[in-house]
Parts: C-alpha cells; structure tokens; sequence
C-alpha cells in the first residue's frame, strides 16, 4: 500500500464514518462474512445511501488500545458466530470517533466512543478483506482492502 492512497482513503473513510453510529448488521452470506451498518444520527449527513462496512476476514474487538496489532489474521483470536454477533452487539449505537488504516497495510482500526475499538485485517493475497462505503447507483463511495496488501478507492470528484 502506498502512502499517497494510505493518505487519501483515511481522508475518505474519516468523511465518511467520524460522527456515525453503529446502527444494525446484515447476516452474511457465510459464517466468515458480517456486514456492519452506521448512520449519521446527530449531524445531518447524507450521502444518499447506507453507510456500511463488509468484513470479509478475520477481526476482533478490543476494549483498550493495545501497545501492538496484529500484523496478520494468524494473530488475530478465532471467534466463533455466535461470538461475533455477540461483539458487535456490544458495539450498538456507539458512534465512531476516529478511523485510520495501518502505517503499511490496509488493516483497518474503528474507534468508538466507548474506548472499543474495532481492527480488520486488511492483508490476503487473494481475496478482498472488507470494503467500507455508502450503498448508493448514483455516486460511488467505497473502500476496498485489496488483494495484495494494497488498497483501492473511488469516491466522487467534487470529493
């Protein structure tokens, strides 16, 4: 991942999610798929669409920031369905004070309100990891954690 694209999807994932609140999930496809939605309640934002984040790779939740991430999936605790639901319920209605990606991969780390905060692995070499955005035909805003530790974006020009 590069730094100019480093730079430039933390700008849109902040636009995006700093002031949303985690507000509903969507069962996946298969187990190892979630698919998290926020809305903007508080400040009016709209983006003509539904704010989400898919997660397509491992994840988990800490309660405190901790001195080091992970650096692969590997090092990232199994959890089951069950307890992935259970996580993120207790993330409900908080509202994402800061979004940023890691200094050389696309791993992905949401900070809460309430001093959760959500990490992503963002590095497969085949497969996407998650993708963050706003579900809407008109104007596309998304996020992808790409294979290959890179990362892609696409957000409107006037952006």
């Amino acid at each position: 991942m590069n730094i100019t694209d480093k730079i430039y999807a933390e700008k849109v994932l902040k636009h995006l999610f700093i002031g949303a609140q985690l507000d509903g999930v969507q069962f996946g496809m298969s187990p190892a798929t979630i698919k998290v939605y926020f809305t903007h309640y508080k400040d009016v934002v709209d983006y003509g669409g539904q704010l989400y984040l898919t997660i397509e790779s491992k994840w988990c939740l800490f309660d405190k920031r901790p001195m080091k991430f992970p650096k692969s999936a590997e090092e990232i605790e199994h959890y089951s369905e069950e307890e992935e639901y259970r996580r993120i319920f207790q993330c409900r209605r908080q509202k994402v004070i800061n979004i940023e990606l890691a200094e050389n991969t696309p791993h992905l780390l949401i900070t809460l309100e309430n001093g959760y905060e959500l990490f992503v692995n963002g590095v497969h070499d085949m497969y996407e990891c998650w993708q963050a955005g706003v579900e809407f035909d008109e104007e596309t805003w998304l996020i992808v954690a790409t294979p290959g530790n890179d990362i892609a974006i696409w957000a409107p020009e006037r952006f």
